[in-house]
């Protein structure tokens, strides 16, 4: 069968990821998409979707009684431990980054890790940092989360309440920002200015 003939004689897709440009000719009213869809950030999916009438199911906003979202939670895993990795990547002078090593050496101090967000992506993010030798911090809003942390890492990852202030002055701080804040069905904050990472350490 061909993409089309698919499309034509299903009353529900399911799939991995969002719908590309070339499919959009195949929506249709009635039709359920079900499949990671980030319409967040995605302006004209969203107005396909919404034009042709179609039922669209996102997983990243499937919700638990308990507001938990386990389709998005392995995503989120890989996500938070990724970031650090290609951060390190990104650290090293040949990419133009300052060259520090996050773990440190004997007689050099470890980088500075500040991770925004103190959810899914954010925990595996200290995680992977604290697990490479970094001086980690964690911003977030949730008092409650802010202590599962101090205990999950034994108070070797600092934590700070989110407020501009905290934000700023551990940002430019920092060798390595962490954006790890989501807020289901909705871009997430910009919690950093151009200005505070002009400022970051160089």
């Amino acid at each position: 069968l061909t993409a089309k003939e698919i499309w034509n004689k299903s009353d529900m897709i399911v799939k991995v990821k969002e719908p590309v440009k070339e499919e959009f000719l195949y929506f249709r009213e009635g039709l359920i998409i079900f499949t990671y869809f980030h319409l967040a950030s995605d302006k004209k999916l969203t107005e396909e979707l919404v034009k042709k009438k179609v039922t669209a199911i996102a997983y990243e906003t499937v919700e638990l009684d308990d507001k938990s979202t386990p389709l998005l939670t392995p995503m989120s895993e890989v996500a938070g431990r990724m970031s650090v990795l290609v951060g390190v990547n990104y650290l090293q002078r040949h990419y133009g980054g300052s060259g520090v090593l996050l773990s440190g050496v004997p007689g050099v101090s470890p980088g500075k890790v500040t991770i925004l967000g103190t959810g899914v992506v954010g925990i595996n993010a200290a995680k992977m940092a604290h697990g490479l030798g970094a001086d980690v911090t964690m911003i977030g809003r949730n008092p409650s989360q802010l202590r599962y942390i101090d205990d999950l890492f034994r108070g070797k990852v600092k934590t700070l309440y989110s407020n501009p202030t905290n934000i700023e002055h551990a940002v430019v701080h920092s060798d390595l920002v962490v954006g790890a804040v989501y807020v289901t069905g909705a871009v997430a904050p910009k919690l950093v200015t151009r200005e505070m990472v002009k400022k970051m350490r160089k």
